[in-house]
């Protein structure tokens, strides 16, 4: 994978997608395929925004998991799309590979039933500032690891 000198710098790469099929907003963004449920390769695709304060996650995918119900902070979130009320919470996230290894690590994720079904974040703060990432846009490619 990517190097840094004689480091290795990332461990996996996987290809992203610009839109979704149903997409509220027309606009390309990038898409990567993640895991939450570590007994299973199910997978689903979430939206880089290194401009969220948190991780956000669907609130179709947390049901399913189990993850409603989970202890954590209380907090109101601020978003575009109105004050959410929800918790945030640790949880367990894995970066599918391509090529190379899955990256598997903590993100720390909010979590509201009142958030709209289909979206799911990967924000800044508690994940995307402790891990290494990079993106290559003319091939669709991004690149991750500790």
């Amino acid at each position: 994978m990517l190097r840094l000198g004689q480091t290795g710098f990332t461990c996996g790469r996987s290809r992203y997608i610009d839109v979704l099929k149903d997409a509220p907003e027309p606009t390309a963004k990038i898409f990567v395929k993640i895991s939450l449920d570590e007994d299973s390769e199910s997978s689903s695709w979430a939206q880089v925004d290194t401009g969220a304060a948190w991780s956000i996650l669907d609130p179709l995918i947390a049901k399913r998991l189990g993850y409603l119900d989970l202890e954590g902070e209380r907090i109101e979130l601020d978003t575009r799309l109105g004050r959410k009320a929800g918790v945030l919470t640790r949880l367990q996230i894995r970066f599918l590979a391509d090529e190379g290894e899955n990256y598997t690590t903590e993100a720390t994720f909010f979590i509201s039933p009142d958030w709209p079904p289909g979206r799911t974040f990967l924000g800044y703060s508690g994940l995307l500032d402790a891990m290494r990432f990079a993106i290559d846009p003319q091939a669709n490619h991004f690149y991750f690891g500790p």
